[in-house]
């Protein structure tokens, strides 16, 4: 029996290593330890940013880009683009460059998202047309049951 466990323990231990040497279609491996990930990420000088924020006396917290003579506060450093996430094109799927039909046929909502004055009653109307189909339909499941 402890034979059998020390197998599927070192089975185990080998399963969880091997994706660290498998290599992806783009030739890296699967896994990476976090040194390599972060060289990958889409960060650079421009999307990193300084801030300073500093409570007042009502405790509200103000944010900013110089702090206010006579007030302590903190330095905040962001990066933009910490959170981004590269996108995954599928195989064997056109790029939008490669397909113009498909911009062309994409439904567009009419601009702008308003309605004139003369269709607002036609509106009111089909809305309450709506509500009376709702009520039969209601009265109807009434009674079925």
């Amino acid at each position: 029996m402890k034979f059998k466990i020390a197998v599927l323990a070192i089975v185990l231990i080998v399963m969880m290593i091997i994706p660290f040497f498998l290599k992806g279609p783009d030739g890296k491996s699967l896994l990476r330890s976090e040194d390599e990930a972060s060289q990958d990420i889409l960060s650079t000088e421009q999307t990193r940013q300084t801030y300073v924020k500093w409570q007042d006396k009502n405790g509200v917290w103000h944010f900013g880009d110089e702090m206010p003579e006579g007030i302590q506060g903190e330095e905040v450093k962001v990066d933009t683009a910490a959170n981004v996430i590269r996108s995954v094109k599928p195989a064997g799927q056109p790029q939008e460059k490669d397909n113009p039909k498909a911009k062309e046929q994409t439904p567009s909502l009419p601009v702008p998202l308003t309605v004139s004055p003369e269709k607002v009653s036609e509106m009111m109307d089909d809305a309450r047309n709506v509500e009376k189909l709702m009520e039969q339909h209601t009265q109807q499941l009434e009674q079925v049951r």
